[in-house]
């Protein structure tokens, strides 16, 4: 059973589960897809039992998988760099934790996801490895209203100088290490206001921190950079994702960061309704595959 509890002096939202007669409280906002959510169900679903063994062959080579069947996330990089291959099967999914729950229950082989997403997933769980070396590179990009070909100049030119900067092998190495830790990094204000869309549900890039309930992420220090740069002040407005997409074409917010990549700027700009910069961050495609199927468990702690 699943319970929403809404606390709306704090402006939070928690999930509840009951499992086993215990009460397991995780707060929804700050990992949302990639934390409570994908861990929640895992927890549900495991503990509901399933019966019958899996044989798991491991991936001997990532340029050759045989045909074997790979989960991905719908619309995401994986999505879009891996399509062409006819080495495999790609299943599409909506969310990190359907993607993980069709790995632990054969829907899938493999799962394939950008490697700062993957290291959340192996924090969260036991029993997985990452399949090493990466399958694919792709980049993130913003997102810029078709309108504002102001803020898509100033944007390129500060990706050009960001890239390969030493600011941005800072970020990257923390993006991809073994925890992402989110540095402030403090707005300087200025004349121009920028109205900023930022998915909420794309950990680590961007998401809204459970304890001070403010919006964090890679992606949060990369508009902040840039606002700061170019003397912009932020207005950010947070929502999932679709919501973030409709509001840069209907000219609610001015340019949107947050897992947009240089591997959907021919489908993205055939609609003629955005305009998407230049890459201001490199990532790698990896796969996942169980390693020791009798030892998945959730590691993330509970406040019980």
């Amino acid at each position: 059973m699943i319970f929403f509890y809404i606390d709306k002096k704090a402006t939070k939202t928690y999930n509840y589960y009951i499992v086993n007669n215990y009460t397991v409280r995780r707060n929804f906002m700050k990992k949302k897809k990639l934390g409570s959510v994908l861990l929640a169900i895992i927890i549900l679903l495991c503990m509901s039992g399933c019966s019958g063994k899996q044989v798991y062959q491991p991936i001997d080579d990532v340029s050759d998988l045989g045909g074997r069947t790979v989960g991905v996330n719908l619309a995401w990089s994986a999505d879009y760099m891996l399509s062409g291959r006819d080495d495999m099967t790609l299943v599409r999914y909506n969310t990190v934790a359907s993607l993980v729950m069709a790995l632990r229950y054969g829907q899938v082989d493999f799962i394939a996801t950008e490697r700062p997403s993957a290291i959340e997933i192996m924090n969260c769980m036991s029993g997985l490895r990452m399949v090493e070396p990466a399958t694919a590179t792709d980049e993130l990009v913003a997102c810029v209203n078709i309108d504002r070909t102001d803020v898509l100049g100033d944007f390129n030119a500060f990706a050009s100088g960001f890239y390969g900067s030493e600011a941005y092998i800072e970020l990257y190495e923390r993006l991809n290490g073994d925890s992402f830790e989110y540095h402030i990094v403090e707005p300087t204000g200025g004349e121009k206001i920028l109205n900023v869309g930022i998915p909420t549900d794309c950990y680590p890039f961007c998401y809204i921190d459970s304890e001070s309930g403010e919006f964090a992420g890679s992606d949060v220090e990369v508009i902040t950079r840039f606002a700061n740069e170019y003397g912009y002040s932020l207005k950010l407005s947070g929502g999932v994702f679709s919501t973030i997409e409709m509001g840069i074409v209907n000219g609610e917010f001015d340019i949107a960061i947050g897992t947009f990549f240089e591997s959907s700027r021919v489908d993205t700009e055939l609609t003629g309704t955005v305009h998407l910069s230049k890459p201001y961050m490199k990532h790698e495609i990896v796969f996942i595959e169980i390693e020791d199927p009798d030892n998945m468990k959730v590691l993330i702690p509970f406040d019980y």
